[in-house]
């Protein structure tokens, strides 16, 4: 393992930080020097387009690479500082141009960043005898939907394999679980109720795009409960992002558009579009017209994504429902699909007058 190894171990390089730290991009790669011990030396960090680091020292004098500092046996004075100086330079820039990741495997930690980008949620840990255990709450109630942590292979098959393996544990309905653990990479939760949680490997066996099915599911159930009709639709609220998407120019163009499919959001659903910062306020409200519909490629959304067909029943001005009001009835945070409460109800269903 080389020295620009060590320092990235467990991080990932951010390309956005890369030019203000001072790095030069040039036939496909980004380029650092440095020069140190008085110009002798100069410190050179590459950085390719798959992210992957490599550096060097260069002696200016000799006009070669240097490697004396590489060295394992005991050096001289002289080459200490040279290696001393070296990693300085490398720690400071690994410090301000990589992310440390949270997990050991690359699907962990792009489950991860998916949780991030969809909810906001990041992980803590919380036992101090098994660091590399992390949690992901609900912000409702802190309670865990998905705890990432490694076992040995025979811990969830039963064998003899010692192997280290990284898994998710995930809430699930108890009436699919017979079905759930018939599939490959899943299995039985570790260390919690087996009647109604499952540890999913996190190693490629699964798809992403199933796990995080999974994992919205787990989100919901563990989430405080809004207020579920005893008959007739359940109404919801779920989260836009006009950075991400243009919905005021979609409604605009069109009143029945597919939206990818949402936690337990069924046919005849109400669904409220909270439009996020800088709008902040509850903008349209929509009928759901089908529910977890295959994707033929509407819209950008991913086509291993099921979809829902909604129809739009109203847009409201900004002022009616807007963050401090929502608070006010009782929804405080929309970071994903969540039930709306009955106040809300009361006051939505008083302003749209055909929700029924």
């Amino acid at each position: 393992m080389s020295e620009a190894d060590i320092f990235l171990k467990g991080k990932k390089v951010r390309f956005d930080k890369l030019e203000g730290a001072g790095f030069q991009f040039s036939a496909g790669q980004y380029t650092y020097r440095e020069l140190f011990m008085e110009g002798q030396f100069e410190a050179v960090v590459e950085v390719d387009e798959a992210g992957q680091l490599l550096s060097y020292v260069w002696d200016c004098e000799m006009e070669e690479v240097y490697t004396a500092h590489q060295v394992t046996a005991p050096a001289g004075a002289f080459v200490s500082q040279v290696r001393e100086a070296y990693q300085a330079i490398l720690a400071r820039v690994v410090e301000t141009c990589c992310v440390a990741l949270p997990f050991s495997q690359e699907q962990s930690n792009r489950i991860a960043q998916q949780i991030k980008e969809e909810w906001g949620d990041l992980p803590d840990y919380p036992f101090a005898k098994s660091p590399e255990t992390g949690a992901f709450r609900h912000p409702a109630n802190q309670k865990w939907y998905a705890l990432v942590t490694q076992v040995k292979r025979g811990q969830l098959d039963g064998s003899s394999d010692q192997e280290l393996v990284e898994i998710v544990n995930l809430k699930v309905d108890s009436r699919e679980i017979a079905e759930l653990l018939s599939q490959s990479g899943i299995y039985p939760a570790y260390h919690m109720s087996k009647k109604t949680w499952v540890s999913v490997l996190l190693d490629e066996t699964v798809d992403d795009s199933a796990i995080f099915a999974l994992l919205e599911k787990s989100r919901y159930l563990v989430g405080p409960k809004s207020y579920k009709a005893e008959q007739g639709p359940d109404y919801w609220v779920i989260p836009a992002n006009p950075k991400v998407y243009d919905i005021d120019t979609e409604f605009a163009e069109n009143k029945i558009v597919y939206w990818p499919q949402k936690s337990t959001i069924q046919a005849g659903d109400i669904v409220a579009i909270y439009v996020t910062a800088p709008v902040q306020a509850i903008r349209y409200v929509c009928r759901v017209l089908g529910a977890n519909l295959e994707n033929h490629g509407e819209s950008d959304i991913p086509t291993e994504k099921k979809v829902m067909q909604v129809e739009l029943l109203a847009r409201l001005s900004d002022g009616i429902l807007p963050r401090e009001r929502m608070i006010e009835l009782g929804v405080k945070a929309v970071r994903g699909p969540r039930r709306l409460t009955e106040e809300l109800i009361r006051y939505l269903t008083s302003e749209v007058k055909n929700l029924y």
